[in-house]
């Protein structure tokens, strides 16, 4: 089974295709252009040029990158008088270029698991985040969720509380949870079960002052008790 047939019917990309991304696209640009024909290959390149602010002259010259380096190809819809733009040749250069180097360095089973454990986390992420953000999510946001698994290694489930803090805080984006999350491993949280012991130790904290307080107030009382049962209060 070739990447396409394999990631066809998904948003996701397979992490293979950012891993070797300067392999298979001519420019990081002309990547987000093909992005966004991935998505949905009836988009028009006047489209394309507002998402990514570019004019559509711009977004043109990296679709002719594209077509020339066999990565994209354009079709016309003769029933809708349409260009239709075909991202599946991108995919074909991925299966070219791990067979290529498959014979130099083959991928071993642990390599494989974590690729496809990495794919599974980012699609639990995409449908919790997707929900939540205004707007939805744009192809650059999923790229930044993937590198939030792939180069900052945070925990998925540190992840989701951070979207859940987000949440409470009626401040959901990407920069804030970001935020939470660098600040939670400079402080030595790295996993969603430290959010958990955190949370633990600070309740058995407030419990103990709390104890402290009730034992302070109860001791005072018995003084005041003592002294007016003795006549303290009454003496001159």
């Amino acid at each position: 089974m070739t990447y396409y047939d394999q990631f066809k019917k998904n948003i996701v990309l397979p992490q293979a295709i950012l891993t070797h991304i300067l392999d298979i696209f001519p420019t990081l640009m002309s990547f987000n252009v093909w992005l966004y024909f991935y998505g949905n290959e009836s988009l028009a390149p006047s489209q394309i040029a507002g998402f990514l602010q570019m004019t559509t002259a711009e977004v043109n010259q990296e679709i002719n990158l594209l077509t020339d380096s066999e990565t994209l190809t354009a079709e016309f819809d003769e029933s809708t008088g349409e260009m239709r733009f075909d991202t599946r040749p991108a995919f074909a250069k991925l299966d070219n270029f791990i067979s290529a180097t498959s014979n130099q360095a083959s991928i071993s089973d642990s390599e494989l698991d974590n690729e496809i454990e990495t794919i599974s986390d980012i699609a639990r992420l995409i449908a919790a985040f997707e929900p939540e953000m205004p707007g939805g999510l744009t192809p650059i946001n999923i790229e930044e969720l993937q590198k939030w698994l792939s180069d900052d290694k945070f925990d998925v489930g540190l992840i989701f509380q951070a979207l859940r803090e987000a949440a409470l805080n009626r401040k959901v984006s990407l920069p804030y949870i970001r935020a939470i999350l660098r600040n939670w491993r400079t402080n030595g949280i790295v996993t969603a079960r430290d959010i958990a012991d955190n949370r633990e130790a600070r309740e058995m904290r407030q419990a103990e002052q709390q104890s402290d307080t009730t034992l302070s107030d109860d001791y005072f009382n018995s003084v005041d008790s003592l002294r007016k049962a003795w006549g303290y209060d009454n003496a001159k």
